[in-house]
C-alpha cells in the first residue's frame, strides 16, 4: 500500500509544470558557419515586457556561452512569438455510487473538477539567415504552464528553465 501511495505522489509531482519542446531544422545548413546573431522585433513577441527581457537575457547568456556574438551585422536573426491560452482544470475528483443484488449491478460515476482554469504559454523561437530570402534554418516550439500570480523570482526561474530547454538542441548535432 505504501508503494502505491508513493507512486501516486511521484506522479502528481512530476506531472505539474511540465515543458514540452519540439525542434526542427534544415539539414542542409552548416551551423558551424553561423557565428553572430541579433533579434527580429519587427512584430510583437506576445510576451509581457518583463518576460520578454527575461527571454532575451537568458538567450544571450546561452548563445554567448557557446561562442556566438550579438552584432548589428549578423549571420542570423532570432524571432520570438508567443501566445497564452487557458484550459479548464485537468484535475478531477472521481465519485462513484453503485449497488446491486443477486446477479444484477448498477453503478454511476462522475468527475468533479478541482481548481480553476490553467494558463499555458506557447512560444515559437525561429532562427533564420540574415542575408538572402530569409529562409528559416532552425525552429523550436515550446508549451509550458504559467503561474498567473507568480512572483518575479519564480517567473525568472521559469523563463530561465524554458529558454535553456528551448536552446538545448541549438545548434543541432549534424
Amino acid at each position: 500500500m505504501r508503494i502505491f501511495l508513493y507512486l501516486i505522489i511521484c506522479a502528481l509531482l512530476t506531472s505539474c509544470g511540465t515543458t514540452f519542446v519540439d525542434y526542427d531544422y534544415d539539414t542542409k545548413v552548416d551551423f558551424s558557419k553561423l557565428s553572430s546573431y541579433n533579434y527580429d522585433f519587427s512584430e510583437a513577441t506576445g510576451l509581457l515586457e518583463f518576460d520578454e527581457r527575461r527571454v532575451v537575457k537568458y538567450t544571450d547568456s546561452i548563445l554567448q556561452s557557446r561562442g556566438y556574438i550579438k552584432t548589428e551585422t549578423n549571420d542570423f536573426f532570432i524571432k520570438i512569438t508567443s501566445e497564452e491560452y487557458e484550459t479548464s482544470s485537468r484535475n478531477t475528483l472521481g465519485v462513484g455510487v453503485g449497488g446491486g443484488g443477486g446477479t444484477v449491478g448498477v453503478g454511476v460515476s462522475g468527475g468533479i473538477p478541482i481548481g480553476g482554469p490553467e494558463r499555458h504559454l506557447k512560444m515559437v523561437v525561429t532562427v533564420y539567415r540574415a542575408l538572402g530570402n530569409q529562409p528559416t534554418v532552425w525552429e523550436a516550439i515550446s508549451e509550458s504552464d504559467i503561474k498567473v500570480n507568480a512572483k518575479p523570482d519564480k517567473r525568472d526561474a521559469h523563463f530561465k528553465k524554458l529558454v535553456e530547454k528551448i536552446f538545448n538542441k541549438f545548434p543541432p548535432e549534424q
